[in-house]
């Protein structure tokens, strides 16, 4: 069985080719550097979508049920990315659990 960690982020300004670069830095990064990256789901990003002009990127990835390790890894990589994209409002979910934010330590895993 998985869980979904899904991610949303909105702002009334698309990326711009810098945000969007960096971001593909990152997501390259955690991708290659991914313990399970030939056996799991890509990390892959959702962007600009002209029917949904405020969501700047979103997108999802399914992870194994009682895997902590990867939904820390994959919420480190989301934390780098919220932090090229500060001023926009982001929506992040485990499964049906909405995570919270802390400007020190990122997004944080519900807890059990």
């Amino acid at each position: 069985m998985s869980i979904v960690l899904s991610y949303r982020a909105f702002r009334a300004e698309p990326l711009s080719e810098d945000e969007a670069a960096a971001i593909d830095i990152v997501i390259a990064r955690y991708q290659s550097d991914f313990e399970y990256r030939d056996t799991a789901d890509a990390f892959t990003m959702h962007r600009y979508d002209p029917s949904t002009p405020e969501v700047i990127c979103s997108g999802t990835i399914h992870l194994p049920e009682n895997d902590t390790e990867s939904y820390t890894y994959w919420t480190c990589c989301l934390t780098d990315i919220r932090r090229i994209l500060e001023d926009a409002t982001w929506y992040v979910s485990l499964g049906d659990a909405l995570l919270g934010w802390d400007e020190d330590d990122g997004w944080l895993l519900p807890e059990a």
